[in-house]
């Protein structure tokens, strides 16, 4: 996983320094009492969790529920009107670039050039993100994706599949201890999606943190131990997938989340 900085025993304290809890959270998020709006539009409200290394979250939500909104304030990518996060220890709001140094993040859009080739756009966002002597990474995500007889291809002529895998491949480049993933099954068919769900318990068995929005319930069954469904600004509902009755989630989870709410547990 990413190297974080450390302060040792002897040491004075310089930059940045985690926060020691009672488990090892330190490839993982902590969300405190995160709320956000929209001009008028109150999106989240009071979301908390907390999530350790080798753990994986699964939010669950309607359309325009704010599950995207929530994956982009822990991505930094918006401002929370009030609320923390922590990334591997690290104050997202006071030290930014270490947090986010220790990110990977799949969204609905690629983030991808379509003028170049896949291995290109690999070696770039390897160059970007300051990862040296990349080329057996490169290769071992070209091999874990599917993307290996398209490497030399130029992206824009690629499927929506094609182009969903790239953009996984993408997102683990700099080897991050978190991934954020906002429907990442989108556009893969069966064989991809069983790919995916491979790579992610790939990461978490190495140590990383998954938070995951997907309407694909039953898959990220596979993928979480965690499973939380957004309704009307905030979690009503935060369980262990093992202690939920997982077919009459995957029917109709708002329902299910509704009438058990009393289940509600939340990872410490």
């Amino acid at each position: 996983m990413h190297e974080k900085l450390q302060k040792s025993p002897d040491t004075p304290a310089v930059g940045p320094v985690r926060i020691p809890t009672s488990r090892d959270f330190s490839n993982g998020v902590d969300v405190a009492g995160l709320c956000k709006s929209f001009g008028s539009q109150i999106v989240l409200k009071d979301i908390n969790f907390r999530l350790a290394g080798g753990q994986g979250l699964c939010v669950c939500g309607a359309n325009a529920a704010g599950k995207t909104t929530l994956l982009r304030l822990i991505a930094g990518l918006l401002q929370p009107d009030a609320g923390e996060v922590r990334i591997c220890g690290f104050d997202l709001k006071n030290h930014p670039q270490q947090a986010k140094a220790n990110l990977g993040a799949i969204f609905h859009k690629s983030m991808v050039y379509p003028q170049l080739t896949v291995l290109e756009n690999l070696q770039f966002f390897a160059k970007l993100n300051g990862v040296k002597d990349n080329k057996a990474l490169i290769q071992r995500l070209l091999e874990q994706s599917g993307l290996l007889p398209y490497r030399y291809d130029k992206v824009g002529v690629l499927s929506r599949g094609m182009m969903q895998r790239l953009s996984i491949a993408r997102a683990l480049v700099n080897s991050p201890s978190v991934l954020l993933a906002d429907e990442p099954f989108t556009g893969l068919d069966a064989d991809a999606s069983k790919q995916l769900v491979a790579i992610l318990h790939k990461f978490k068995d190495d140590g990383g943190t998954i938070i995951m929005a997907t309407h694909n319930v039953n898959l990220s069954f596979q993928c979480c131990e965690q499973i939380a469904v957004l309704d009307g600004q905030k979690f009503i509902f935060n369980a262990k997938v093992c202690d939920i009755d997982t077919a009459a989630f995957a029917r109709d989870y708002l329902s299910y989340a509704r009438i058990n709410t009393w289940v509600t547990s939340q990872t410490q």
